[in-house]
């Protein structure tokens, strides 16, 4: 089954002569365990591309399928949920809060999910996993842009 798939995408914006296709009927599939590259120059789409697969945004034709699911109508509330506990985004601005630590950090974001919270060694297992416990007592401003 497919992790994430969209298919005829189309995202356009303005109207009339000012109107701009962003993308224009785009088909993805990306299945458990793939690695997929997203890559073009700047202006191609690949930020539209990535939020419109992440939920944050919906396509103006098309569907998208997240672990099976159609998304592509979903209220702000429930694309919230959706990437809450199923999918993670990080946004070219890392969004970290500035006065929290790492590991604050990921506690903040498990405390405002309702259900499926991480205990302290599923949390520290994630930390080791991505390589950052030794960063875990650092603020962001003490990280290089790598490392946020």
């Amino acid at each position: 089954m497919s992790v994430i798939e969209l298919k005829n995408i189309s995202k356009s914006y303005g109207q009339g002569n000012a109107k701009v296709d962003a993308l224009k009927d785009v088909n993805c599939e990306a299945k458990e365990g793939e690695v997929v590259l997203i890559e073009g120059p700047s202006g191609a789409g690949k930020s539209t591309f990535l939020t419109i697969a992440g939920a944050l945004q919906k396509p103006t034709s098309g569907e998208v399928f997240i672990g099976g699911k159609d998304v592509t109508n979903y209220s702000p509330k429930q694309a919230d949920a959706l990437r809450l506990d199923k999918i993670g985004f990080v946004l070219q601005a890392y969004n970290l809060v500035p006065y929290l630590t790492v590991k604050e950090q990921f506690i903040l974001v498990d405390k405002v999910k309702k259900s499926g919270n991480m205990s302290k060694d599923r949390l520290d297992n994630l930390l080791n996993e991505l390589g950052i416990m030794q960063l875990i007592n650092k603020y962001p401003k003490e990280l290089s842009g790598g490392q946020q």
